[in-house]
């Protein structure tokens, strides 16, 4: 018994003394994982998990706890303003009025709305994507005041659509073949040319220009 405790010590400083000397274990780890855990309230999570698994689970554990970035309930108003045709999420229906007209941006009842419509999505890294899209479709939006849906905007159809591109240059890049498991989708970093945010905002921004196009007094291309 003795023996087996100081081969657990040996171990244990093996371990620790492979660590680069001027870094903290923090700053050691994988920066995508340490962006979204905390090593002391979560350290089992970093060194168990594999690397390449941090991006799923920080959406399976986000959407778990029904998080959301700071201003999402307000920037889905946003989109509501410019989306008479209403969202539509998991199946359940958004309509832009009464909506609009019955709560105010600012309401925690329209807050809970929305809320309850992330609830119904069953997969919670499923929910994290959803919540990933409406950021990107509000920052377009925000970034493009022409433009507006002209169509309901089935937020699951615009998944599918950007999973289904991120499937063909898997093949293309990877070889891979196409499957139906979004896992590796899940899993993919938001940013970078072929992060799950690229793939979601061509999926919007083709959805976007097959309406029609609403001039502003700030258009460049308008003639007074």
């Amino acid at each position: 018994m003795h023996h087996s405790v100081q081969c657990s010590a040996s171990q244990r400083f093996m371990f620790t003394s492979s660590l680069p000397l001027n870094k903290s274990p923090t700053t050691w780890c994988n920066d995508s994982c340490l962006h979204y855990f905390n090593l002391e309230t979560s350290v089992l999570l970093k060194w168990f998990f594999p690397p390449c698994r941090c991006w799923l689970n920080r959406r399976q554990i986000d959407g778990s706890l029904n998080r959301t970035p700071s201003g999402f309930y307000d920037r889905v108003w946003q989109i509501l303003e410019r989306t008479p045709n209403g969202l539509i999420v998991a199946g359940n229906f958004l309509p832009q009025q009464p909506t609009l007209s019955d709560m105010t941006m600012y309401e925690m009842n329209f807050s809970l709305l929305v809320e309850d419509m992330l609830r119904s999505i069953d997969q919670p890294e499923f929910r994290q994507i959803i919540v990933e899209l409406l950021m990107v479709v509000s920052v377009i939006l925000e970034r493009n005041p022409e433009l507006e849906f002209q169509d309901k905007v089935d937020l699951d159809k615009l998944v599918k659509e950007s999973f289904n591109q991120f499937q063909k240059d898997q093949n293309q890049f990877k070889g891979t073949e196409k499957q139906d498991d979004m896992t590796s989708f899940y899993n993919t970093p938001p940013l970078g040319k072929r992060g799950t945010c690229s793939y979601l905002t061509k999926a919007v921004m083709n959805l976007l220009l097959e309406g029609e196009v609403k001039p502003t007094a700030e258009d460049p291309c308008s003639i007074s």
